[in-house]
């Protein structure tokens, strides 16, 4: 009976979401200008943010991606999206608004990559990323967007962007260091091995309640991070969802990618997420030759010319 009920539930929960889907509209959302997907719309005003999202390595890609799928959103706004990169030592990455896993990994739970794209250089280079900074600081890895250990008047803890440096355009102005778990378990799909055990090292540590992994461990400020942590000891549903998904990914030989991708309507865009990375190798002005410049023939005096024809 109970099976029987949870199934009816989802599949009611499966209608109203695919509801929602259709009647999704993006147009309203293009700045016409910038072509560019605005950031939100002020429904007092009946005006567009001016701000828009604009990068590449971003959470937004998926509105874009899905956007252009439905045919609301001409092609060429994905091409708009920024591609900066950044110097590391795995070679140039996709630099991010706030160099945080969320933005490179999570539209990857649904989306697929591809060997050698863009996409897949820049996320497996940010995983990397991600671990070298951590164990620079001696913690587990895993930095995203996510609470911190910061009561208000009302008892909720504080939430903001957690990054590293490396990666982001834009630093927090929280200088904390915050590792959540749902972190790395979005990279399950980059870095399997490392990310089970770095989850199980978070598990050992009593990161783990009762409704899964905790939301997050603040270390303190990045300047002098404490050894122990305060743990944040809520569950958030998103986060919750983005591990559960995740393992299921890893699990099921990527079956949320393959849900997805089953849509004739993706199918149908997949060829964008398949965009190889150019590099331009230069070699610096002293290695440069200049041509030989050729020898001139000498002119022959137009008096010449008559007399000779």
């Amino acid at each position: 009976m109970r099976s029987a009920n949870l199934l009816g539930d989802l599949n009611q929960i499966a209608n109203e979401a695919e509801l929602w889907f259709t009647g999704m509209d993006f147009r309203f959302l293009l700045d016409s200008r910038r072509k560019l997907l605005s950031i939100g719309y002020m429904v007092e005003s009946g005006e567009l943010h001016s701000a828009c999202y604009d990068l590449l390595a971003s959470e937004a890609r998926i509105a874009t991606f899905i956007g252009i799928a439905k045919g609301e959103v001409p092609q060429d706004v994905w091409f708009r999206l920024g591609r900066t990169h950044v110097p590391t030592g795995d070679g140039p990455t996709l630099v991010s608004w706030a160099g945080t896993m969320f933005e490179y990994l999570m539209p990857a739970i649904w989306m697929r990559s591809y060997r050698d794209t863009l996409l897949q250089r820049s996320m497996e280079t940010a995983v990397k990323t991600q671990k070298a900074y951590a164990a620079k600081n001696e913690v587990p890895w895993g930095i995203s967007e996510s609470g911190f250990y910061e009561l208000n008047d009302a008892g909720a803890y504080g939430y903001r962007f957690f990054g590293v440096p490396e990666l982001a355009m834009q630093r927090s102005e929280i200088q904390r260091l915050v590792v959540a778990p749902y972190a790395s378990a979005m990279a399950l799909s980059i870095d399997g091995a490392a990310a089970l055990k770095n989850l199980r090292r978070v598990v050992n540590r009593g990161w783990f309640g009762d409704y899964g992994f905790y939301e997050a461990a603040d270390f303190g400020p990045t300047a002098s991070p404490s050894p122990r942590c305060r743990l944040v000891r809520s569950w958030m549903a998103h986060h919750e969802g983005m591990i559960l998904l995740s393992t299921a990914n890893f699990l099921c030989g990527d079956v949320v990618q393959q849900w997805f991708h089953q849509d004739v309507y993706v199918q149908a865009t997949e060829l964008l997420l398949q965009e190889r990375l150019v590099l331009r190798h230069v070699s610096p002005a002293w290695q440069i030759k200049p041509p030989a410049r050729p020898e001139r023939t000498p002119a022959v005096p137009e008096r010449q010319l008559a007399l000779e024809s």
